[in-house]
């Protein structure tokens, strides 16, 4: 997806004159761009300079790389001399470039090492990492979430796999019991992320090896609210997949509740709305709604100590109600819940984009051309790098509950292609 918005969206270059031009096949090209094979680093050098990425595309792919083998445990660890070590990280920095607005990226590089190397070494005997490098781990893991709402899915994960692989060689070493729970416990937020955005740039496979592994780090980190809360992410992704099994996503759900516990908590207000999420996909929308019925009673009884995470909880909860009710055919509430959620998002923010789907779905009910118009309104209005899974998967609820005969109108005609697309 990177390289075919490098390609298409910035240079407007055809595919076929690109193959030309760098002298590769046309067929090999295509599949690059659908992520059926992996261009080799070589291939990617020449069409990054083509392209004048400025080494983006590179960087990308080596975190893609590098990821990889660390997923299959084939990353060479055999040291390397200095320079040899300062050429990789900076390769693996270029790919937060993106991110950082370029210019900003060499000084948060030389940054970044001059406080690793004026931090005091506090690790503890037989510890490869210090614990000011796991909070920062964990610190960088709550930058990385926030981004994800806001940038493209390939921006996100370059970032990322900058941070976790920095800290995978780590996972692999005998490490003090306490280090390696904390450890684990950063890795698992990040490899979750990673698992996200594999999602949201529509490669399912890649998507469920990492969540396998975010599911194993979170058990290393001995935290159940931890492990119930990354699952309850796992199922706000898969649940809207087509292709996924929806009883193993709601037993996922299931287990994310069971995890959390019987006391009011963050963890279980997430699990109740994921299980509620996965009901109302399902069709079982009577189910549906009595989970988040029973999400708002969890979420009303939280402690008043919990103040950081009030708010975000207190969003997700409309925008479960929307599409719950968007689901149910009940559009009385369904409206009243994305009309209180526009007041609570930015407007370039995931969730209010995937709001404006609900409503034009709910427009779809009674004037299936005009809701398919809005839809396709409201994606075309996004940069082609924004246009994830999600949003994707948000505009086809508009056919799913159009009527039947509305299915040959030219918008959703329109729609259909493109959502399929």
């Amino acid at each position: 997806m990177a390289l075919r918005h490098w390609r298409k969206d910035i240079r407007d270059i055809g595919l076929r004159p690109l193959a030309d031009e760098i002298n590769w096949s046309y067929s090999h090209l295509a599949k690059w761009e659908r992520g059926e094979q992996q261009p080799h680093a070589d291939a990617i050098k020449t069409l990054d300079a083509k392209l004048n990425a400025g080494g983006y595309l590179v960087a990308l792919h080596a975190a893609v790389s590098e990821l990889d083998q660390l997923r299959r445990g084939t990353l060479d660890e055999e040291p390397l001399d200095e320079d040899g070590y300062m050429e990789r990280r900076e390769l693996m920095r270029n790919a937060a470039a993106f991110a950082a607005a370029g210019a900003v990226a060499p000084v948060l590089t030389t940054l970044t090492d001059a406080w690793r190397m004026s931090s005091p070494d506090r690790s503890l005997p037989g510890a490869s990492v210090t614990q000011a490098m796991i909070d920062d781990w964990e610190n960088a893991a709550d930058v990385h979430v926030r981004r994800a709402y806001f940038d493209p899915p390939a921006t996100v994960l370059a970032a990322v796999a900058v941070d976790y692989t920095d800290m995978a060689p780590h996972l692999s070493r005998t490490q003090p019991a306490a280090i390696q729970r904390d450890l684990a416990h950063a890795a698992a937020r990040h490899t979750a992320v990673i698992a996200g955005k594999w999602f949201d740039l529509g490669n399912s496979r890649e998507a469920h090896r990492w969540w396998a592994k975010t599911r194993e780090l979170s058990e290393q980190s001995s935290d159940p609210l931890l492990a119930s809360w990354l699952r309850s992410c796992e199922v706000g992704y898969r649940q809207q997949d087509p292709q996924e099994d929806l009883v193993n996503v709601l037993s996922t759900a299931q287990e994310a509740r069971r995890l959390a516990g019987d006391r009011s908590n963050v963890a279980l207000v997430s699990a109740l709305s994921a299980e509620a999420q996965a009901l109302a996909t399902m069709g079982r929308s009577d189910e549906a709604i009595t989970a988040l019925l029973r999400t708002e009673e969890v979420f009303t009884r939280l402690p008043a100590q919990i103040t950081a995470d009030r708010d975000w909880l207190r969003r997700g909860t409309y925008l479960d109600r929307s599409l719950i009710y968007t689901l149910a055919g009940d559009s009385r509430r369904a409206a009243e819940a994305q009309s209180a959620a526009r007041n609570l998002y930015p407007a370039t923010h995931r969730s209010a984009i995937v709001i404006q789907l609900h409503g034009a779905a709910l427009q779809a009910r009674t004037d299936p051309e005009q809701g398919a118009d809005e839809a396709l309104r409201i994606v075309g209005a996004l940069p082609t790098g924004r246009r994830d899974t999600r949003v994707i998967r948000a505009a086809h609820i508009v056919l799913d509950v159009a009527p039947e005969n509305a299915h040959l109108l030219p918008a959703a005609r329109e729609l259909r292609a493109l959502t399929a697309a």
